[in-house]
């Protein structure tokens, strides 16, 4: 069995810790140590999981046992972040959004690229079954040409959010639960359907909140086809999409654990049978991998700008109420 890689985890929240556990469950890499700026949050960490908590980051990047480093830091800290470990020589992946522009998602992959390491973004929920199969029938031709993707992404955090969480701030959060949630519905569009050249958002200010409650996005897509990506922070959890052709449709549920499809003359769509992954350890499994030099990154860095790119272009089509092209917003 190959060696397994040694990483770092920056960045404790919840979502750290999901990141950090699914490094062990796939049994390519170990967290060996961590980083936070609270010594409480660290050392908590730490003792879950069997290892000493870093005094600072510096240390980690000084410590030429480890491999690299997952980042699961508030938005605006990434690039820093990135840049600080790449001239280290540590492989970077970063939880998405890459960056909240499209310049410092560049300057990420710049960094990158001249300290000679991997950047992996975390956009997962492409890699779940039901996405792979949506892909596999959108290749094969089962779905004719595709006409538009309908998608969905919400979770009511906002609901429960303490007031000194980071999200809060506008700055690190444009357009609400967009920035956090439907990055992951761009970059499966992307994924599925290509590139998407324009961008039309609507937004509903927080009434309560500093946050946008409700950002709506209509898409058109290079292939002419067309989308909608509805996401909020403040309604019940769902994560859906749904590809429509002119030869049938398929609908990922259940935030990827079920799959149906239509045939174009069908009244009524059929369940597909399958064994759902798990995208989180997958994609953790091969960031280590990649480490290893046995397979190529799949959501590299220029795949995390193509989706900031977007959310840029979201971001001015909200201010401004016009229609955005997303060539303007790339890096």
């Amino acid at each position: 069995m190959a060696e397994k890689v040694r990483l770092a985890s920056i960045g404790l929240g919840w979502w750290g810790g999901i990141l950090a556990d699914a490094v062990t469950t796939s049994g390519e890499g170990e967290v060996v140590t961590c980083f936070a700026r609270t010594p409480e949050s660290r050392e908590a960490f730490a003792e879950a999981r069997g290892f000493v908590a870093a005094d600072s980051f510096e240390s980690i990047l000084e410590d030429d046992t480890i491999d690299g480093v997952i980042i699961a830091t508030s938005h605006e800290s990434h690039l820093s972040l990135i840049q600080a470990a790449a001239t280290a020589g540590k492989h970077v992946f970063v939880e998405k959004p890459l960056t909240l522009t499209p310049a410092d998602g560049r300057a990420a992959i710049e960094a990158a690229k001249a300290g000679g390491v991997l950047l992996q973004t975390g956009h997962q929920r492409r890699r779940t079954t039901a996405n792979r199969m949506i892909k596999a029938m959108i290749d094969n031709g089962e779905l004719g040409d595709i006409e538009m993707i309908e998608t969905h992404q919400s979770i009511p955090n906002g609901h429960k959010m303490p007031a000194e969480a980071w999200r809060w701030n506008p700055e690190q959060s444009p357009l609400g639960g967009m920035t956090s949630l439907g990055v992951h519905k761009i970059d499966t569009m992307h994924y599925l359907a290509g590139p998407i050249k324009a961008v039309s958002a609507y937004t509903r200010a927080g009434r309560k909140t500093s946050l946008d409650e409700t950002t709506v996005l209509a898409l058109e897509f290079e292939s002419g086809a067309l989308g909608t990506l509805v996401t909020s922070f403040f309604t019940p959890v769902l994560s859906k999409l749904s590809v429509f052709g002119d030869g049938g449709a398929a609908y990922m549920e259940a935030d990827g654990r079920m799959l149906f499809k239509q045939g174009l003359t069908d009244q009524t769509r059929e369940q597909v049978e399958f064994e759902p992954n798990d995208p989180v350890v997958e994609q953790m499994a091969t960031f280590a991998q990649a480490i290893r030099g046995e397979i190529d990154v799949e959501t590299d860095g220029e795949v995390g700008l193509a989706a900031v790119a977007v959310l840029s272009a979201a971001i001015e089509s909200a201010a401004t109420g016009r229609s955005v092209l997303v060539a303007d917003h790339q890096a």
